[in-house]
């Protein structure tokens, strides 16, 4: 099990059991990633997390399918109509994995809604910004692999 931090409702804790992809509640206690538990139109929780003997790995998780961070690439975009795309693509450059998404809905317009805040609210947009570069992906996983308290 990998306990994970939830992304979207914060000091929720949930553990991970990385083969079937099943989530259960925790207790609390260091975590080494983060969730995101389906929401409206969705079909898996998504989780992004380090474990693993010595350095570790870095994982991405959507259901049951996972994928080691240092041999795929990850790419979101936003579509003219507003809806969102991310997609895992793996080291041959063939896609392994889509998924199509509405975007989040920030409510009322706020003039100091920002980057940051988009951040805050879409967790694909997020995972996709931390895996950008490799040091960036370095710099994550040995804070995964610290551990961190559920905010």
């Amino acid at each position: 099990m990998t306990r994970l931090s939830d992304y979207d409702r914060h000091g929720r804790v949930w553990d991970l059991d990385p083969a079937s992809g099943l989530l259960s509640p925790a207790p609390g206690g260091s975590c080494h990633g983060f969730v995101h538990l389906p929401g409206e139109g969705e079909h898996a929780a998504a989780a992004l997390y380090g474990a693993g003997e010595g350095a570790g790995t870095l994982w991405l998780q959507f259901g049951a399918r996972r994928w080691d961070c240092a041999s795929v690439s990850v790419r979101q975009a936003s579509l003219p109509d507003g809806a969102r795309h991310f997609a895992v693509t793996g080291s041959g450059g063939a896609p392994e994995f889509e998924l199509p998404y509405p975007a989040a809905d920030s409510g009322p317009f706020d003039p100091a809604y920002d980057w940051l805040d988009e951040l805050a609210d879409d967790f694909f947009l997020w995972v996709a910004d931390r895996l950008a570069t490799a040091a960036a992906r370095q710099t994550l996983l040995e804070h995964f692999r610290a551990g961190f308290p559920a905010t």
